[in-house]
């Protein structure tokens, strides 16, 4: 019998709404869901967002195996929102992160006044630790002096949402659904996302579109060719890195045997160095020595001159 909702499915979610497809084309789909989520991610109530618009809708008909899968949206026609999921490991993605934040805030045209520049944040949602000794569930970066912690800029900036430190939410994130929302992303069963949906219009809504791409076989292959294409961009980086591992590991062998010959050599040239300065201990104690017997042979000759001259008197 074929399966009509998610709701009658069960067992793994095989694209979840962690696949950077899914996700993109959930939320392009879903508006009530998309600004249930952006409200979350921002703090703020679904009361204030007057419009909210995807800039860079997904064609699932088209070719999309290559694309990056950030999500770029205009919120109330006067800020910028990238959402971008980062569930793959990434060397360099702190300097990425910063220049697609650039790319986003250079919104304006050629002669356009700096006054229609819009307030841009970049959001990262990811399952890894991105950043170093960071274990918060949802950081937010701003521009700032670095002595006063006077913010520079309110307008530019960058949130990494860590769905692996959900154990360190706050009571805001909680109340802000954001907590909610990362249980969502970490849902890996269909048990678990009904569960999660009970009850909830909106995220039924999201469930009934996950399923669809789950099950249509267009789709299928699609996000299928996706992971594949995620699978070789990994296999590539950790070839890449593991031979750039053995060559540097290679030049420090060598560089480490080069040393330690000079290091044998040094140690010779200060045994030879010792020895020498023994052999001239040895030298100089001798002369000491010869000096002594000279000495003494001098002042016994002085006696014995002396002697003769007392007996001719």
């Amino acid at each position: 019998m074929k399966l009509k909702t998610f709701k009658d499915a069960t067992g793994i979610i095989e694209y979840p709404l962690t696949a950077d497809l899914v996700f993109h084309y959930v939320m392009q789909q879903s508006e009530r869901a998309l600004i249930n989520l952006v409200c979350a991610l921002k703090g703020i109530p679904p009361e204030i967002v007057v419009s909210i618009e995807v800039m860079n809708p997904i064609d699932l008909n088209g070719n999309i195996k290559e694309t990056v899968m950030d999500l770029k949206l205009v919120l109330n026609n006067n800020e910028i929102i990238n959402i971008e999921l980062q569930m793959y490991t990434d060397e360099y993605w702190i300097s990425r992160s910063i220049l697609y934040l650039c790319r986003a805030y250079d919104s304006i045209k050629e002669g356009d006044n700096y006054s229609l520049l819009k307030p841009t944040t970049h959001i990262y949602i990811t399952d890894k630790d991105l950043i170093k000794n960071n274990d918060q569930f949802y950081s937010q970066y701003l521009l700032m002096n670095t002595k006063t912690h006077e913010l520079y800029s309110t307008d530019f900036g960058i949130n990494v949402l860590q769905l692996s430190h959900i154990d360190n939410a706050t009571q805001d994130d909680i109340d802000n659904n954001l907590v909610y929302w990362a249980r969502l992303f970490r849902a890996t069963t269909w048990e678990e996302f009904i569960a999660l949906a009970d009850g909830n219009e909106i995220i039924e809504e999201v469930g009934d579109l996950i399923f669809t791409l789950n099950t249509d076989d267009q789709s299928k292959e699609l996000l299928e060719g996706r992971r594949r294409y995620r699978e070789q961009l990994a296999t590539s980086y950790a070839a890449g890195e593991i031979n750039a591992t053995k060559k540097l590991n290679s030049v420090i062998e060598e560089k480490d045997a080069i040393i330690a010959d000079k290091d044998a050599t040094i140690a010779d040239k200060d045994a030879t160095i010792a020895d020498n300065k023994a052999t001239i201990a040895d030298k100089d104690a001798t002369i000491a020595s010869k000096d002594a017997t000279i000495a003494e042979l001098q002042a016994r000759i002085k006696e014995l001159e002396k002697s003769n001259d007392d007996s001719k008197a």
